[in-house]
């Protein structure tokens, strides 16, 4: 039986998170309108495609994750830089929201920094190859979405939505 890791459904998220980590590394010359409209639909495939991810099944394992701090803050920093004043948006969907009247703010800087780590991490196993390692990879990031970068990626989308909208 051929292992889940080598799926249709696998290799095509593999592949839109590898595009997605792609765009985030190479930010350089972009400009702001040309950011929004390539993350909107980026962002959108990269849900879709974690959403259909079929059931992976818990192995123990650990994997060392190959994204070190300073390669986050090179993405957060790039995105906050081309943001500018519209990186931050008000966050009604945090549990802390539940015992206050105010929302809380975030940045989509943080958010999609947040989820570069997670996909880079796990498109660095299976650029490697160990097919243990691309299963706890695989099996840790559905689980990171379900319970933190899903969230976070709808969120930032939903921002970068009404900027795009509302500001062009």
């Amino acid at each position: 039986m051929e292992s889940v890791v080598y799926s249709q459904g696998v290799i095509e998220f593999i592949t839109i998170a590898t595009e997605y980590c792609r765009y985030a590394e190479n930010l350089n010359d972009t400009t702001q309108p040309d950011f929004v409209a390539s993350m909107c639909p980026l962002l959108a495939m990269v849900y879709v495609k974690a959403i259909m991810l079929p059931d992976i099944e818990e192995i123990s394992g650990y994997v060392d994750p190959c994204v070190t701090e300073d390669d986050y803050e090179y993405i957060r920093r790039n995105v906050s830089r081309i943001m500018g004043e519209y990186d931050d948006y008000l966050d009604v969907f945090v549990e802390e929201f539940k015992y206050s009247d105010q929302p809380v703010l975030r940045t989509v800087s943080e958010d999609l920094a947040d989820i570069y780590q997670t996909l880079r991490n796990l498109v660095e196993q299976f650029r490697r190859g160990h097919e243990e390692a691309m299963q706890v990879s695989l099996f840790e990031a559905k689980e990171e979405f379900k319970l933190s970068w899903g969230q976070k990626l709808l969120n930032a989308l939903k921002a970068l939505h009404d900027f795009r909208f509302a500001k062009f």
